[in-house]
């Protein structure tokens, strides 16, 4: 046991040296934003509103030093373009199959307009809710709604003239965009850790990057128990654990929930560099999030 001790001490030094970023180094959070529109008292996303509104938080995330991809471009042949009316579940399917870069996390918002016609005219303000999911792991980071501080007066019967309806909710379409992106971020780099497991992200961004903590499937194949009791010491040292579950096992095979807050190809050339330090020929295949490691 000292044995391995030593040597599993070594090899993690050597992944720990390896020419990998610097944890300050981090990478931000790839967001993916998109509006939902099922419910038939929102806009539609075909709207000139939406356009703003969406155009506006994505503005705002970048402006915070997130890195926003386009859902139009990254789903461009792949996925049917211009749908309207989507379900949550249709719009999470599309976030979790984006790998051209992964999404991170996924902004959805919905915009609901109000209009209160009275004797003299019609005032109009409106409702934008926003929230945010972790798409590798599902977990909720937060949600937020922005309305105007007041009622806006437009004109009489606006409401019945979708024209005029259009032309005062664009006025204020980008102001509750940016409201809704400003507040989405600081909830997005809260719910970030930095990569060495501090806070200072949180607390002085502009010194330290953030990423979010990611789940991986970790599927451990033809392993003996005991060389997979040694497998779980390397995966709990490994840098930016965070905490990982048993979720299926049997005596040659192994299923491991993995979740951590390193980058992506730091932990994979670790499990390659794990085979190595444990003396085992061995194969590590993995798809996006999901990685089988296989002994020959």
């Amino acid at each position: 046991m000292k044995k391995f001790a030593t040597v599993m001490y070594a090899g993690l030094t050597l992944m720990a040296c390896s020419s990998y970023p610097t944890p300050g180094l981090a990478v931000e959070p790839t967001v993916l934003v998109m509006g939902e529109d099922w419910d038939e008292d929102t806009i539609s996303r075909k709207s000139q509103v939406f356009e703003r509104v969406i155009d506006a938080v994505a503005n705002q995330l970048q402006q915070d030093d997130f890195k926003v991809i386009n859902e139009t471009m990254a789903t461009q042949g792949a996925h049917a373009q211009g749908r309207v009316r989507r379900t949550d579940a249709e719009l999470f399917k599309i976030a979790k199959a984006v790998q051209t870069p992964p999404v991170d996390a996924v902004v959805t918002f919905k915009i609901y307009p109000r209009f209160k016609p009275s004797s003299t005219t019609t005032w109009m303000n409106a409702l934008v809710t926003g929230r945010l999911l972790n798409v590798s792991n599902n977990q909720s980071l937060g949600s937020f709604e922005v309305t105007l501080p007041e009622d806006v007066a437009t004109e009489p019967n606006c409401n019945k003239n979708r024209q005029c309806a259009i032309e005062y909710m664009g006025k204020y379409a980008r102001i509750l965009g940016q409201e809704l992106g400003a507040a989405l971020s600081i909830k997005l780099r809260r719910a970030a850790i930095s990569s060495d497991g501090s806070t200072a992200a949180v607390t002085n961004p502009s010194k330290k990057k953030a990423a979010l903590v990611q789940a991986y499937k970790l599927t451990f194949d033809n392993f003996r128990p005991n060389e997979f009791d040694q497998i779980e010491e390397y995966l709990v040292a490994f840098s930016n654990y965070s905490h990982h579950k048993v979720v299926q096992s049997s005596s040659r095979n192994v299923v491991v929930w993995y979740e951590t807050n390193s980058d992506d190809a730091r932990l994979k050339r670790n499990l390659r560099k794990m085979l190595t330090f444990m003396g085992v020929d061995g194969q590590v295949n993995c798809v996006n999030r999901t990685c089988k490691v296989t002994k020959i």
